[in-house]
């Protein structure tokens, strides 16, 4: 069976019983009211939410949608036309006047009054700049920036967005009694395209075994609106910045490598199986092995035999 057949799911009702069933018995023993999550109006928070409800109904289902200056105004949109169909209120509060206050908009040009059209092409023309050499933005990103301050400072820029609608949702967990739901897929978690304490930050993560492609399926299965399921994947937190873009990968592509990799196979049959090339490959190891620090918990000295 070829890499791509075994991408294929082939019990998707199974699987997405299964995650309901796993909501349904954390929350149960948390003693929890129920849920709350981010709706970013993207597919991962928009198949979280759809199983949220499945698991527990609506009523015990909170959405967030917390955008900011740089949002997409089509997030908005998408967000709205999930909760709608859920059946579920959509709490907004917009971050962006707390980015404000802690300068993170200073870290980057001013955009009053610029077409979001040219934003998006200066960003993709900054990020594209930053690369070093050989190496992509993405992979000078998890080897801290590599000495460059203007790498550095676009990391903090996109991360404190993710950190401070972490805070929040916890905020409102903590009100409601409830349970913060991840919307982290397994290809970001094995990449490193994430932000520790802030999208990774959750009490469960119901779809973290799914690839991204897998996510798009069972998605489709459920019944998740197509212009959903086909819009392209972006974390919306940069104009222009899309998923395959910062990573500089296709996700299908990038799934069938690192499936390989993750399941032991050869780089070179790796290579004959997806057609990839091997730089491509080796770009996927070193995503692999330079992220797995942001899938541990902060290490702490031993100290065996020295405290009582």
């Amino acid at each position: 069976m070829s890499i791509r057949d075994q991408l294929v799911l082939g019990s998707p009702a199974a699987i997405a019983d299964r995650i309901m069933s796993f909501l349904r018995d954390h929350v149960q023993q948390r003693t929890s009211d129920g849920v709350v999550l981010g709706l970013s109006g993207g597919i991962d928070s928009a198949l979280g939410a759809w199983l949220a409800v499945g698991a527990l109904g609506a009523s015990r289902v909170s959405l967030l949608f917390l955008p900011e200056r740089d949002s997409n105004p089509r997030s908005k949109v998408d967000a709205v036309s999930v909760a709608t169909a859920l059946g579920v209120p959509l709490q907004t509060v917009s971050i962006t006047p707390m980015l404000r206050a802690v300068g993170a908009y200073r870290l980057v040009p001013p955009a009053w009054l610029v077409p979001r059209s040219l934003q998006e092409r200066y960003v993709r023309r900054r990020y594209q700049a930053l690369q070093g050499g050989q190496a992509s933005a993405f992979i000078r990103v998890l080897r801290g920036g590599d000495g460059v301050e203007e790498l550095r400072r676009d990391s903090a820029y996109v991360r404190v967005k993710h950190r401070l609608r972490m805070a929040i949702w916890y905020y409102w967990a903590e009100i409601h009694n409830q349970l913060v739901i991840g919307n982290c897929n397994l290809t970001e978690k094995m990449t490193g395209y994430l932000v520790r304490y802030g999208d990774t930050g959750a009490d469960v993560e119901p779809i973290a075994g799914l690839y991204k492609t897998q996510v798009l399926q069972l998605a489709r299965f459920i019944g998740i609106p197509e212009a959903i399921v086909a819009k392209e994947p972006t974390g919306d937190v940069a104009p222009g910045m899309t998923d395959e873009f910062a990573l500089q990968m296709r996700y299908e592509l990038l799934d069938q490598i690192l499936w390989g990799l993750l399941h032991g196979m050869d780089p070179a049959a790796i290579e004959r199986e997806t057609r990839a090339t091997a730089q491509e490959v080796a770009y996927v190891q070193d995503l692999l092995c330079l992220s797995a620090p942001m899938r541990e918990l902060p290490p702490s000295p031993d100290l065996t035999g020295l405290v009582p």
